[in-house]
């Protein structure tokens, strides 16, 4: 039992091969068939022409011998026992060719099968053709004979000429050696532009693969509609069903959205309340508020990450976003007169939606050139799958416990600067959403490092 291969390529193939193969071994058969008839008629003809010289050229003598009017040893009949012969046998003697030498031959008496579907190939005058048959020879060798009895002079004459089997078999097997050659080299040819055949038939499909790799990816939104009409039914359906995927995940971010500003800045707000006031000397609603903030904070991170599908369906690259920001930052703080280096290959790329990098790096910078003295660094390099994002400033910096209070909400070290000490912890959760991290460290410009941490925007592979 044949056992076909997955691939619709290797199927197609496989069924070329066979079908290639099965035309070919029929059409090597029907060959031989055809040639083998073919040299059949050939030395059938060279024979009976042969029987129709010696028949023409026989006569009686007066004492009853018979004899020949001229010469019929003749090519290939002169070659001693080489398989061709003639004899012809009368009632008083028999004249034999040169080939035999001494030796006679033992004439079949009739045919030894039916008579071949083909007409004679010589015609003889007033009579039937000679019949065919096979015998041994002077040398027990197998030799094909031409056999016709007439009436010469009043007495019954019968003729024969013999051909060896080698005859027929050298010229068939020389015939269908060059045969074969060329329909093996047919075959070849015919599986070759099979494979090529199918090879442009299925490109289509890797293309189409590729396109949804890079949906996948984040670097398109749809396939192209431009398809060729077989597979341009399915492309439609699948670009409908991107489209419906986005219009979800584009009403669960909201949602999302919503019920995070709903529910975690009046708790955030009722947390700063409790700690600022004597409405809560036990500690136990505090401490009440905050297990709600955790939970709150647990399950909608778990939504969000469901409504994300995974960081790789987004990619966000970094450094138009990064001018963007600067650029407005640059108009809020312009009295600061801060200046930005910014240190990033072009075609950097993280796997984030772009409204969540907005406010993670929205949140480092506006840190950094709120507390910076005059210069701040943005940078931002590849390590394995992750990109690294540093965002330093010339500030003053922090300790590093600190360091390590600021990213818990609600922290603030210095209660006059604008804010409510959310923008840190808010950035480290995003980050944690997308399997990043955030940390805070000393910088070499002598104030605070933001090194922020998110996968990068590789192609995914199948």
């Amino acid at each position: 039992m044949i056992r076909f291969p997955s691939s619709l390529s290797g199927r197609l193939l496989l069924a070329a091969t066979i079908f290639i193969a099965l035309t070919l071994v029929g059409v090597a058969a029907l060959t031989d068939v055809i040639l083998d008839r073919f040299v059949h008629r050939q030395i059938d003809q060279q024979l009976d022409a042969q029987v129709l010289a010696l028949a023409t050229a026989l006569k009686t003598n007066p004492d009853g011998h018979i004899s020949l009017t001229h010469d019929a040893n003749g090519p290939p009949f002169d070659q001693p026992l080489s398989g061709w012969y003639w004899e012809v046998a009368g009632a008083k003697n028999a004249l034999r060719s040169l080939s035999l030498r001494e030796n006679d031959l033992q004439i079949p008496a009739g045919p030894l099968g039916p008579p071949p579907p083909l007409p004679a190939p010589i015609h003889f005058a007033g009579g039937s053709p000679p019949f065919p048959a096979d015998g041994p020879g002077p040398q027990n060798e197998s030799l094909h004979y031409r056999v016709k009895t007439l009436s010469i002079g009043g007495q019954v004459v019968t003729i024969a000429a013999t051909a060896p089997d080698n005859a027929f078999a050298d010229p068939l097997q020389n015939a269908m050696t060059a045969v074969l050659l060329a329909l093996g080299l047919a075959a070849v040819a015919l599986i070759a532009a099979m494979y090529f055949q199918v090879r442009l038939g299925l490109r289509p499909l890797e293309k189409l693969k590729a396109s949804i790799a890079d949906i996948r990816a984040g670097r398109a939104e749809r396939l192209p509609d431009n398809q060729p009409s077989e597979i341009a039914p399915v492309v439609k359906e699948i670009n409908k069903l991107v489209g419906e995927n986005a219009e979800g995940l584009v009403r669960a971010r909201r949602n999302v959205a919503n019920l995070a500003h709903g529910l975690k800045t009046p708790l955030a707000n009722l947390g700063l309340a409790l700690q600022a006031s004597d409405r809560d000397p036990t500690g136990e609603l505090l401490a009440l508020v905050t297990l709600m903030d955790r939970r709150i904070r647990h399950h909608l991170s778990r939504a969000r990450v469901a409504a994300l599908g995974g960081p790789a369906r987004a990619t966000t690259h970094i450094a138009p976003r990064v001018s963007d920001i600067v650029s407005a930052m640059s108009k809020i703080y312009a009295d600061r007169r801060i200046t930005v280096q910014i240190e990033m290959p072009p075609d950097t790329a993280v796997g984030c939606e772009h409204q969540d990098f907005d406010e993670m790096l929205g949140n480092l910078i506006d840190n950094a050139f709120k507390w910076a003295k005059s210069h701040v660094r943005i940078s931002a390099q590849g390590e394995g799958d992750k990109i690294l994002l540093r965002i330093e400033d010339d500030g003053a910096g922090l300790a590093d416990d600190a360091a390590l209070d600021v990213l818990r909400p609600g922290r603030r070290l210095d209660e006059s600067a604008p804010g409510y000490g959310f923008g840190l912890p808010i950035t480290r959760e995003l980050a944690e959403l997308y399997g990043g991290s955030l940390t805070l460290a000393p910088s070499n410009l002598g104030g605070l490092t933001a090194a922020l941490t998110l996968p990068a925007a590789h192609p995914i592979s199948s």
